[in-house]
């Protein structure tokens, strides 16, 4: 059962970045049963979906989100602006580097936001 929280629509246009090696932690109100799963590699105990062998979402296919209509919490909550507002290029690139995050998500978000500002 979802949260029942408000998400902020995302403008992504068909963007799956975020569906590309990261890793989505079900969260307690997410129907764990509901998901092809594997342990999360950071998190002892905790479930995240399972990933094809390239590293994206099992649930991602060549026409999207093949889940969208349910999706676990954090897969909706997922706005790569955040990534672009918390942090600036220098930190995003060592994040990178570390492989805590996807450089190319912190440049979408970045993208998605200067198309706010010239609106």
């Amino acid at each position: 059962m979802k949260s029942g929280k408000k998400y902020v629509k995302v403008p992504c246009g068909g963007c799956t970045l975020c569906c590309q090696g990261d890793a989505v932690r079900l969260l307690d109100e997410d129907d764990a049963g509901s998901y092809l799963t594997e342990p999360h590699p950071y998190i002892t105990g905790a479930l995240m979906l399972a990933h094809k062998p390239n590293g994206d979402c099992i649930y991602l296919t060549e026409y999207g989100c093949s889940i969208h209509d349910n999706e676990p919490a954090l897969c909706g909550a997922a706005d790569c602006r955040a990534l672009a507002f918390k942090y600036n290029f220098e930190i995003a690139l060592k994040l990178h580097e570390a492989g805590n995050i996807d450089l190319r998500v912190w440049d979408k978000g970045n993208e998605l936001i200067k198309k706010m500002q010239r609106k």
